[in-house]
């Protein structure tokens, strides 16, 4: 199996460096562009799965891909972000996690860890396996999945927090096989640049 990983577009909040609540996310007109892109990206790529965050900032594109494609949409709240709890709406300079005594455990006020964010990953990584399909996208958050992607490459959640990047509308894929994880591609953005 396959699977695309593709970041939302971008949003006022990621241009005003915001931590986003995990369910909203407004798009900065620039990341309509960016899905008109993506789709034309995706003109002749076979799909036969699409899973998203249900989130509004991944909708928007998720059904632009599942028009494109004609296929059906599976949404689910596994694939959300981090549920920054009480730090929603507030800059990321204030709040800087990562810097933490213990940064995988800690919880901000109402909501989750990187360690649960982890667990959760997993969780819907288990869900498309289990799908029968053959190649899958995957349309989520930058945090879920450096978190996802880390799962299945064995590195610990703060690791794959620092070490893997997902920029806006980037597509990322892997090929899963019973002898583990292969990168095909990873944060690809080029066609983003025509």
């Amino acid at each position: 199996m396959n699977i695309m990983m593709i970041r939302h577009p971008v949003t006022k909040a990621n241009i005003e460096g915001l931590v986003q609540h995990n369910i909203e996310g407004e798009l900065e007109m620039r990341g309509y562009d960016q899905i008109i892109k993506l789709i034309k990206r995706l003109e002749y790529e076979e799909v036969d799965g699409l899973y998203s965050s249900d989130a509004y900032r991944c909708r928007v594109l998720t059904e632009r891909i599942a028009q494109s494609k004609g296929i059906i949409v599976t949404y689910d709240a596994l694939f959300r972000e981090i549920d920054n709890g009480n730090w929603a709406g507030k800059k990321k300079a204030e709040i800087e996690r990562l810097t933490l005594e213990d940064a995988e455990n800690f919880r901000p006020p109402n909501g989750e860890s990187l360690v649960d964010l982890a667990k959760r990953a997993e969780e819907g990584f288990q869900l498309i396996m289990g799908s029968g399909k053959n190649r899958c996208i995957l349309v989520s958050h930058g945090w879920f999945l450096k978190i996802f992607l880390g799962n299945q490459l064995g590195l610990k959640p703060l690791t794959a927090i620092k070490e893997l990047k997902f920029s806006n509308c980037a597509i990322s894929e892997i090929r899963l096989t019973k002898d583990g994880c292969m990168i095909e591609y990873l944060n690809n953005r080029d066609y983003l640049k025509c």
